[in-house]
């Protein structure tokens, strides 16, 4: 595998940490489901692809890297519990779902120094508590609530550009970067990626960092996208405001009073000027 094949494996472990923070802050809202199973199958591909990433570094120094405890432990955590149901693996007991998610963090922190002369330099780990299908659920997005929402931010959604024909083509989708194993160097120049936003800026995030993973591992290209913290805070305070839903919607005044009313709010915050 090459640096971006590899770094697809530690996105997927990123975003799996991503769902442990989503699950802290909503149990309440999710408390309908097994949280207990549901953190253990996140842990499951976590640990599963943490080692991929090691395996695949160190396919034969595995002894050499075990000396490190943490990363003893994530092999330990892969091999005895989630590749196999060993009768000697000892359950860590945790107090809080936050210290679940911190040490997940503590340990793909680990795999990354580890592994740090194998990926690519510009790769960052952004966290946000954020997981799709947990997000849905607690919010009861349906999936006519989430095609009215992406209409209404992107109105063109859907509708195709004028463009010449002589800049056009039609070309297959490269869906997943484990493809790339049957695509020859002459057919990637048949193959396209898509770039896709989220319902949310968090989800837009965790798209766009897999489209442009996809594009370097097709194009050998090394394109990378990160969140900017400030306006992602700023972001978070405009929805506890109540002028954005949690799917970023604005909120519309109701009338004339309603509309100062906001823009009394969005000054005082400092979002206008006076």
């Amino acid at each position: 595998m090459n640096k971006w094949e590899l770094a697809r494996y530690i996105l997927d472990a990123k975003k799996s940490v991503d769902s442990v923070l989503y699950l802290c802050s909503h149990t309440e809202e999710l408390s309908m489901i097994d949280l207990r199973s549901e953190v253990n199958e996140i842990k499951r591909k976590f640990y599963v692809n943490g080692c991929v990433v090691l395996d695949k570094c160190f396919p034969k120094n595995k002894k050499d890297i075990c000396k490190d405890a943490t990363i003893k432990r994530i092999y330990y955590e892969r091999d005895k519990n989630y590749a196999h149901k060993d009768d000697d693996y000892k359950l860590k007991e945790y107090a809080t779902m936050d210290e679940i998610a911190d040490e997940m963090k503590t340990q793909l922190q680990c795999i990354v120094d580890t592994c740090k002369n194998f990926l690519p330099v510009e790769l960052t780990l952004d966290y946000v508590a954020f997981d799709s299908k947990f997000f849905r659920i607690a919010n009861g997005i349906t999936k006519e609530r989430e095609e009215q929402i992406l209409n209404f931010k992107h109105p063109n959604r859907g509708k195709r550009s004028v463009i010449p024909d002589e800049y056009t083509g039609t070309f297959k989708v490269f869906n997943d970067t484990e493809d790339i194993r049957n695509i020859s160097s002459n057919e990637k120049s048949q193959y396209a990626t898509i770039l896709s936003v989220g319902i949310c800026m968090e989800e837009t995030m965790q798209h766009l960092q897999d489209g442009v993973v996809k594009c370097n591992v097709l194009y050998g290209l090394n394109m990378w996208v990160s969140i900017n913290q400030s306006k992602l805070n700023e972001i978070k305070k405009l929805r506890e405001l109540g002028m954005l839903d949690n799917c970023d919607m604005p909120y519309i005044p109701k009338n004339k009073k309603d509309e100062k009313r906001v823009i009394q709010i969005l000054k005082k915050e400092g979002f206008l000027n006076e």
